[in-house]
């Protein structure tokens, strides 16, 4: 009589925690690429960033710059001085701003430690080729997952982007005057469509590029592993 599989509830949880932060890892290598000027630049003309403004391309495009190297490099104070010589953002979307920087920031430290995780259990491991296929599991479910959510995004994307912001930003300071408040002026609506549509689309090439070569390097394994 053959006894039935045990279940181990060890290898699940780490099977669990590798695949969720390799999706962790993921969204991070997907969303950095999108805050330089080189993506950054064709989709604030492509939302026309400089007719919400009233302004000329140029300047949309320094203004928004100022903005992401606040968020990324410093300081945060986001005091930053508009065409007409004032403060470009008024104290409420200062504060968004500084809560966007905070979590963008709490992702990055997030991400990089999920990737530290992952070396190490691979550099520990007596069986790699588990963790290697935790971590194709992950790729895999992202590329699912985001591409479900990507086909909703196409016909209910207004209220994915509301349900975000209340997740995120659940004290609420994230609605704003497209007619007088530059934050959505110089990033309007159609700005975040684009952005999104780019960041799913490359979360799903990088989880399933992920997925193949994780399949591709366990099934190597299993061959080196079979041939001794």
């Amino acid at each position: 009589m053959v006894e039935p599989a045990r279940i181990d509830p060890r290898g699940i949880l780490r099977d669990g925690a590798v695949a969720a932060a390799t999706a962790l890892v993921i969204l991070a290598l997907a969303l950095l690429p999108l805050l330089t000027p080189w993506v950054m630049h064709p989709a604030l003309d492509a939302a026309q960033a400089e007719v919400w403004l009233g302004t000329d391309r140029a300047t949309a495009h320094a203004l928004s710059d100022r903005t992401v190297e606040e968020l990324l490099v410093g300081p945060g104070t986001f005091v930053i001085v508009g065409p007409d010589g004032a403060p470009f953002y008024d104290p409420s979307e200062v504060r968004h701003l500084d809560d966007v920087r905070s979590l963008l920031w709490l992702l990055l430290l997030a991400a990089g430690l999920a990737l530290l995780g992952i070396v190490t259990l691979l550099a520990r491991a007596s069986r790699p080729g588990v963790v290697i296929r935790a971590i194709g599991i992950g790729g895999g479910l992202t590329a699912i997952v985001v591409g479900v959510v990507g086909i909703v995004g196409v016909v209910a994307f207004d209220p994915l982007f509301e349900l975000f912001h209340q997740v995120f930003f659940p004290q609420g300071d994230w609605a704003f005057d497209p007619s007088t408040q530059r934050i959505v002026q110089l990033y309007p609506f159609a700005f975040w469509e684009l952005m999104a549509a780019a960041l799913g689309a490359t979360m799903v090439i990088l989880g399933t590029l992920t997925w193949l070569v994780a399949r591709r390097l366990g099934g190597r394994g299993a061959a080196t592993g079979s041939s001794r």
